[in-house]
Order: structure tokens, then C-alpha cells, then sequence
């Protein structure tokens, strides 16, 4: 369309005495097809010209401009509309597809800019989860539509890695380890461990004041919960990595909350320094009520941080690194509040750039009934605390399996056994991907089978398949 949006430009410049550098922006998409493709509206020239935009439009029309590539253009009210010769357009479409291949559609128009996608960002010591999927694919998506229009892209996985789960974690091994010195430690054991701290806590409330004094430990750099630490990190990676594989994403960073632990001393400091912090109620906060929003809170009565003073300290980090022109936070509406605030604090500390970082909010996702055969629905919207959760690699495995079910069913290929493993992996990977991205990002979105896998349109098999046709 830019290419066409250029050619409309220069019949424009063409008619009247106007730079083409001041039509473009002016140009616009009519709202029913069949006005056109492309408008300009002439309420601009009617000053100049001292007549009405209808008759401006009117005027315009009919001095017949030649194209080869519009079949009309017409004055519509007080616009002159081009349509698109559909004829040369998809020519023209198909030999830039077969010469351009693969960069079919790209551009520059990014020109360098600098992106930040910050997405997915799970726990560390769970499995990813269902509720995680949202964020990866379309954070995966944006970073692959900005890289494709020109811009330099950095994919940031914002890692859960620090706080008090930690020490129950700790807890907990460290109690299963007596039992066992051979204790294993994959991300699954984690889960089972961290579960099952839980349930030992509503029975023993010291547990809890255990793991507190193991997560102090950690804090001030005890060689042993350092260590387990360190161990827990490294295997959870290990299992994301190798999910995320398996979905096509890939990150260019994983720095998690503990990266930042260093920096938020100097974000109070700054905070401080602007006046913006006061003590309420033995908490540190920058009030926000003149804004509409309740307090920002950095700081807890005990001496802890939180989310936002990480988040700040974070923000403040990355622009001094990237010098970014946009930051994006894939992150659900519900924290939506989060990003205001955290927008707000940098606002009124002076920095301009914090208008460039924008959160990108979505619905939730449920599932209908039967998504795992009977086995699993008890386990969509419940805690991690209580081993309540559908694993993302369930739902990747389920959509493979039931790629590679149709294919047995239905294909008529002689040699599909030397192929249906890869096959699978790839049709069940675009029902998941196009499930996400066919929805409208704010909606809640019901995940079905029956429609996640439908042949008959609307889907990601079904996309494949007219591909491959």
C-alpha cells in the first residue's frame, strides 16, 4: 500500500500547488471499500483556494488525471478517492512475492529505532503455565513485526527470580534433602516441593518464619542459599528454554528481578532527590491521588521493595543501555494500574522518554469444557500454591497430538509416516499461534480444540494448508 499511497501522492502534487512531503500524512483509508482505497481530503486547499473541499474534490476529478495503477478516482463529499486497479495490483503483488521471497513486505520504516519487547516472563522455580501463553505469543509476534519493519529489537524475558517464595523453596528442599541426599531438582520437583511447603505450612506456621530467615540469608549473600538459588535458576531455564523452543521464541535477554537488586538504591536516591517519596504509615511511597491513582508503594514497612521499585529501577536501567525509542510491557490488563503508576513516578522525576514506554494489556484465557478429555478442568483457574494449574507444555503436547490424530485420519499422502512427526509439531504450533493472534487482544479469549484445529477456515491449520496449496 505505501507504494500506492506514493503514486496517489504524486497525482495530488500533480493538481495542485502542494509539497508532496505535507500530502502524504494527509492521506487516509475511506471506511467502505467501495469509495476507494485511498482519500485526501481537501479541507486543507479550500482556504487557499477559496472554495469548498466538495468542490475542490469535484474540480480535481475531473481534470482526469492518467494512472495506470487506479481505475478511478472520484470525488467523494469533500474527498478525492483512488482506487486500486485490482488487476495490476495483484501482477505487481505476485512478482514482488516471487522476487523478494522471504522479505516479501518488509521495510524501513523503523529506520534503526530502537524496541523493547519486555514478555512471557515467568517464575522462575514453576513450569510455565497456560496463563503465560498470552504474553509469549504476541510479545513473540511484535518482536518479529518491528524486526521485519526496520527497527532493532531487543526481546527482553523479565524473569520472577527474586523474593520470598525462595525461602519456601528452600524450606522445603532442604527438608527433602535430609530425607534423601540424592534429591533431584528439575523444574517439576520445584513445583512438587514449593506445593508442598505450602501444605506443611497450614499446619506449622514457623514455616513460614524459616523461610523468611532463609530468603534473609540469600539477601545478604549466605554462600548455601546463594548456591540454591543459582541451582533453582538454572534449571527452570533449562525447561523454559526448552518449551519456548518448541514454540519458536526466542529472547536476546532473561535479566529477572534479582538483576535489578543493585540499582533500586539509586532509584530511591534519584526518587528522593526530586522530592517525589515521603513516608506513610512506616511505608515509602510517591503519592499519586492529585492523578486520580492511589500511592505508588516502593518500599514496605519491614524495608522490602516490591514490584514497582524494581520496575523503575528496571525502566531507568534500560533506557541508559538501549536509549530505547518505545518500550512495550506485554503484560495482562489486570496490571494495568501498575504501568500507570509506574509511567506517572518517571513522568514527574523528568524523564520525557517515559511517554515511549507503553503496556501492552490483553484478556484472559479459559478453556471450554473437555479440553484436557475430563482430566484438568479443576486445574484452569486455580493457585500454583495448590498444584491448581494447566502446564503450557500440556496444551503443546495436546495440540500436537491432535495434529498428528487428523493426519492419520485424513491423509491420502502414502509417504506421511516419514513426516508426521515434524508435521505435528507445526500444525499443532500454528493452531496455537493463530488461536492467540486471531483474537481481539483486549477480549477474553475461550481456547477450544474444535476451533483451534478447525479445517474448514478461520485457523491456523487451515492457513497452513491454503499456504501449501
Amino acid at each position: 500500500m505505501q507504494n500506492y499511497r506514493e503514486q496517489a501522492v504524486r497525482i495530488i502534487s500533480s493538481l495542485v500547488e502542494m509539497d508532496e512531503e505535507k500530502i502524504n500524512p494527509l492521506l487516509v483509508t475511506p471506511p467502505d471499500p467501495k469509495m476507494g482505497d485511498i482519500g485526501f481530503p481537501c479541507f486543507l486547499l479550500a482556504k487557499m483556494m477559496k472554495k469548498s473541499p466538495m468542490e475542490i474534490a469535484d474540480e480535481l476529478a475531473k481534470k482526469e488525471p492518467e494512472s495506470k495503477v487506479f481505475s478511478k478516482i472520484a470525488a467523494v463529499g469533500p474527498y478525492l478517492n483512488f482506487t486500486i486497479n485490482p488487476a495490476g495490483m495483484i501482477s505487481s503483488t505476485l512478482s514482488e512475492v516471487m522476487n523478494n521471497e522471504k522479505s516479501y513486505g518488509s521495510s524501513n520504516i523503523g529506520n534503526g529505532q530502537t524496541v523493547i519487547v519486555d514478555y512471557s516472563s515467568p517464575n522462575i522455580a514453576k513450569p510455565l503455565a497456560i496463563h503465560h501463553i498470552r504474553s509469549t505469543i504476541i510479545g513473540a509476534a511484535l518482536c518479529r513485526i518491528y524486526r521485519y519493519a526496520g527497527y532493532k529489537v531487543e526481546a527482553i524475558n523479565h524473569l520472577g527470580d527474586w523474593g520470598t517464595n525462595f525461602g519456601q523453596l528452600m524450606v522445603s528442599y532442604k527438608k527433602a534433602e535430609a530425607l534423601n541426599p540424592e534429591q533431584k531438582v528439575n523444574i517439576s520437583e520445584l513445583l512438587r516441593l514449593y506445593i508442598q511447603f505450602h501444605k506443611d505450612a497450614e499446619n506449622d506456621s514457623s514455616l513460614q518464619e524459616e523461610a523468611k530467615a532463609w530468603f534473609t540469608k540469600l539477601e545478604n549473600g549466605d554462600e548455601e542459599a546463594v548456591r540454591l538459588w543459582k541451582l533453582f535458576c538454572e534449571e527452570s531455564l533449562k525447561s523454559f528454554k526448552a518449551l519456548y523452543k518448541r514454540l519458536g521464541v526466542e529472547f536476546d535477554y532473561y535479566t529477572g528481578e534479582s538483576f535489578f537488586n543493585d540499582k533500586m538504591d539509586a532509584c530511591l536516591e534519584l526518587i528522593a532527590e526530586k522530592n517525589l517519596s515521603e513516608v506513610s504509615d512506616d511505608a515509602l511511597v510517591v503519592k499519586l491521588e492529585d492523578y486520580g491513582m492511589p500511592p505508588c508503594l516502593l518500599r514496605k514497612k519491614d524495608g522490602s521493595t516490591l514490584y514497582a521499585t524494581r520496575d523503575l529501577a528496571a525502566a531507568l536501567y534500560r533506557y541508559d543501555k538501549y536509549k530505547f525509542d518505545k518500550c512495550l510491557y506485554v503484560v495482562a490488563n489486570q496490571q494495568e494500574l501498575h504501568f500507570r503508576q509506574i509511567n506517572k513516578v518517571l513522568e514527574l522525576m523528568g524523564y520525557d522518554w517515559s511517554k515511549n514506554m507503553v503496556h501492552i494489556k490483553f484478556g484472559m484465557l479459559s478453556f471450554g469444557a473437555g479440553i484436557f478429555d475430563n482430566q484438568g478442568e479443576d486445574r484452569v483457574t486455580g493457585s500454583t500454591r495448590k498444584g491448581n494449574i494447566v502446564f503450557l507444555e500440556d496444551v503443546r503436547d495436546k495440540a500436537t497430538a491432535k495434529a498428528r490424530a487428523l493426519l492419520e485420519g485424513g491423509s491420502k499422502d502414502p509417504d506421511i509416516a516419514d513426516k508426521i512427526d515434524s508435521l505435528s509439531e507445526d500444525i499443532g504450533l500454528g493452531a496455537i499461534i493463530f488461536n492467540e493472534l486471531a483474537q481481539r487482544r483486549m477480549k477474553d479469549v475461550i481456547f477450544t480444540w474444535e476451533k483451534a484445529l478447525n479445517l474448514q477456515g478461520d485457523s491456523g491449520p487451515y492457513l497452513q494448508y491454503t499456504h501449501a496449496r
